[in-house]
């Protein structure tokens, strides 16, 4: 028996994700919005799960603590959706280390994720999970380059995310189809 008002058991939905440092994040174009957009084209990709998006944060006030289950609820039915996704860029500095006594600098970079994966219908939390990575070198990406396109992943620090975007869009297909 199916009840009609509730959301497919493979929909999820993604919500923009926060920035705990935006002043971070101003060399890439749109970052808040372009880590879900990317995450929901590969897990469309995939063709197992049905995917949403929404440009709202699933906080009040930038910080990602645990959302009432009303409003998980309220989210899982006005999408139609039984997942809520969201996330948090919680670093994604720079660290510049001078060599040889100031004549060259080494270039570091972090980006440092925190994804979360809730039952819309329960309001719990399934998945909460930190990805990591440092990039040396050229750590910039520029905001002409479109999140996720083929100019950015051609930096070393966009293919850093790219690569961390199917961690995350493969933590979140697993996590779904384990369900049913």
């Amino acid at each position: 028996m199916t009840d009609s008002g509730l959301p497919p058991n493979k929909a999820l939905l993604l919500t923009g994700f926060a920035v705990n440092k935006p002043v971070q994040v101003v060399d890439i174009d749109d970052a808040a919005q372009g880590f879900p957009k990317a995450i929901a084209r590969r897990l469309m990709r995939e063709r197992q799960v049905q995917v949403r998006t929404c440009t709202d944060l699933l906080s009040f006030d930038w910080q990602q603590d645990q959302p009432p289950v009303n409003l998980l609820q309220q989210l899982g039915q006005a999408y139609a959706s039984r997942y809520i996704v969201s996330g948090e860029i919680r670093n994604a500095g720079a660290k510049i280390d001078d060599v040889l006594f100031g004549l060259l600098q080494k270039r570091t970079r972090a980006i440092e994720l925190d994804v979360r994966i809730y039952d819309a219908r329960t309001g719990q939390m399934l998945v909460q999970q930190e990805f990591s990575s440092t990039v040396g070198g050229n750590i910039s990406i520029g905001r002409e380059h479109v999140f996720d396109g083929v100019a950015f992943n051609s930096t070393l620090y966009g293919k850093a995310i790219s690569d961390m975007l199917d961690q995350v869009a493969s933590l979140v297909s697993a996590t779904v189809l384990a369900q049913h």
